[in-house]
């Protein structure tokens, strides 16, 4: 994705004003700050317990202090409690694209998001960022905003979005006075969530 340095101006100078009003909105109960920051850790080192990889994805997916849930996601996380061993092993956690592939493939073809995910927290420290259909409709949405003909599909599916979603926060981030990475993503979020088309009711015919 190349973005000229004028749109990128153009991006956070528009992105300034309402910053404060999206980060506001994050529910930060839903997404305990600490957990992550464990999970981060843990993740990184390569020391993840199955604990932590419930707790990991449970946050991840909105679900902490549910008793239950989707009985697909419970499946998801046994098959990462499955693989982990495995993929400490395979040495593949060198390098974040090697991470995205490995887990590619250990999961299902419905897990893009999940999959990043695990790569995002082992990787965290190269800035990789979480990516998810919220975040990353938020970015096209602020690219469109300066460049009405800018066009994008609906929702994530591969490593070059992720590194395209890098890459955007970088630019935009060191436009932005104060302002971290961890902001900047509860921020796309909350913009990208807003922004998501709502589905129009049919009317009944008489």
């Amino acid at each position: 994705m190349n973005i000229p340095v004028n749109e990128f101006e153009n991006i956070a100078e528009n992105i300034k004003p309402k910053f404060e009003e999206y980060l506001n909105k994050y529910d930060k109960n839903k997404y305990p700050h600490k957990d992550y920051e464990t999970y981060k850790n843990s993740y990184s080192n390569l020391s993840v317990s199955n604990d932590d990889i419930y707790g990991s994805l449970v946050w991840k997916w909105g679900h902490v202090g549910k008793k239950n849930f989707m009985q697909s996601h419970k499946n998801l996380i046994k098959r990462v409690e499955k693989f982990w061993p495995q993929f400490v092993e395979s040495k593949e956690s060198e390098t974040p694209e090697n991470t995205f592939n490995w887990w590619k493939v250990k999961l299902p073809k419905t897990s893009y998001i999940t999959v990043a995910y695990i790569t995002h927290l082992t990787h965290h420290k190269e800035r990789i960022p979480i990516i998810d259909q919220h975040n990353f409709r938020a970015m096209n949405e602020l690219i469109k905003e300066v460049r009405a003909s800018h066009t994008a599909k609906k929702k994530p599916s591969n490593w070059n979005d992720i590194k395209n979603l890098e890459n955007f926060m970088t630019e935009v981030l060191n436009l932005l006075e104060n302002r971290n990475p961890d902001q900047l993503d509860k921020f796309l979020m909350m913009y990208g969530k807003e922004k998501k088309p709502r589905k129009q009711k049919c009317k009944k015919k008489n």
